[in-house]
């Protein structure tokens, strides 16, 4: 009988904690630089551009050489329950700025996640995939898009779209630790949303409370059914001259930010921010276990998402039948804003850097 595979034995580990020096140049896959990932689904394609002969005059009606012109690797990952470490990493690979701060002399630390200036080059790491008893490593990883969802009473959900360089080879390197997190609930989840001059970003993000008004925001986690965050870099692979069949870089494109969500219809508070094209700003506050106990405010597992400036672009109106409550859906998109970030991303964890130098 011929040995058959198992599609729950995978292993894939993700080098979330050194970048590659230069690109497609690889990292060593240990615990200090990678880790295993848990309790994901992964779909990937070697999308390889095959070319033949039978395009030209051969002298035959069918084609009789082919090759691989140029290698490839895609891979859409997801996590119906996310976790702080795949946040933070892919987040890093998505949107390509970090600062990575202390809390008190614990191991606890905040990771403040922002798009990378204009001209900047996205960071890039190394994938390691065992599947169907073949382990291959792939290099100049980049991550194209990055979604966060959720669902009231769920879970918050990641899904990230990988490219890599089409490098890809045989390994039989040993899979790097697992980090061991809670998932992060949305029955834990706080979000706020301020317009006009009564926006302001706190330098420093408080768990737990709200972080983007200088007076009182409008509360939405009591209303707030689910919702969508969309990060998109619209990455090119560059493939020029002298690459010997793989990519030699992926640069991004314009990027762009889009948010939409859905909440109870209450009244015509946010369809008057649509009429008025009100400047807008939301924050999602995610808390989950403790990391440790601080002197004075103990620190948890979590992240902020924060859209310092948007609009609404299509008039919430009520919708639903007969029998249901009514909904109102709302569709934003991340703007430029003179003094913060398109979007702040910042996780909580008791991971001490992530995609080092």
């Amino acid at each position: 009988m011929a040995v058959t595979r198992k599609g729950w034995n995978r292993q894939l580990m993700l080098s979330l904690f050194k970048k590659e020096a230069t690109y497609d140049a690889g990292v060593t896959m240990s615990n200090a630089n990678a880790c295993q990932m848990s309790d994901y689904e992964i779909d990937y394609d070697w999308n390889d551009v095959v070319t033949n002969d039978k395009d030209g005059i051969i002298g035959t009606e069918f084609g009789s050489y082919q090759e691989i012109t140029e290698q490839g690797f895609t891979a859409t990952y997801k996590e119906s329950k996310c976790k702080p470490n795949t946040l933070a990493g892919l987040g890093m690979l998505a949107l390509g700025a970090i600062t990575s701060t202390q809390d008190e002399a614990l191991a606890s630390y905040r990771h403040k996640i922002t798009p990378v200036a204009v001209n900047t080059a996205l960071p890039s790491g190394q994938a390691e995939l065992l599947d169907g008893g073949l382990q291959y490593a792939y290099k100049g990883v980049k991550v194209d898009t990055l979604k966060l969802s959720g669902k009231a009473g769920g879970y918050l959900e990641l899904e990230s779209n990988i490219i890599g360089s089409g490098t890809r080879a045989t390994s039989a390197t040993a899979f790097a630790a697992k980090i061991s997190e809670s998932w992060m609930k949305l029955s834990n989840c706080k979000v706020w949303f301020e317009t006009g001059a009564s926006i302001s970003i706190d330098a420093t993000l408080t768990q737990a409370l709200e972080n983007i008004s200088s007076a009182t925001p409008d509360t939405f986690h009591t209303r707030l059914e689910s919702f969508e965050f969309t990060w998109n870099n619209n990455l090119k692979g560059q493939a020029q001259h002298g690459g010997g069949g793989v990519l030699q870089d992926l640069d991004y494109g314009r990027r762009n930010g889009e948010l939409k969500f859905t909440l109870l219809f209450s009244d015509t508070t946010e369809l008057d921010y649509y009429t008025s094209q009100a400047i807008c700003a939301i924050e999602f506050d995610l808390k989950g276990a403790i990391i440790a106990a601080g002197s004075g405010t103990d620190f948890y597992y979590g992240a902020h998402l924060i859209i310092p400036k948007l609009y609404l672009k299509k008039a919430p109106l009520p919708k639903g039948g007969v029998g249901d409550i009514l909904t109102a859906d709302y569709e934003c998109e991340c703007m430029a804003d003179a003094t913060n970030a398109a979007v702040i991303l910042e996780v909580y964890n008791a991971q001490a850097a992530y995609l080092a130098a």
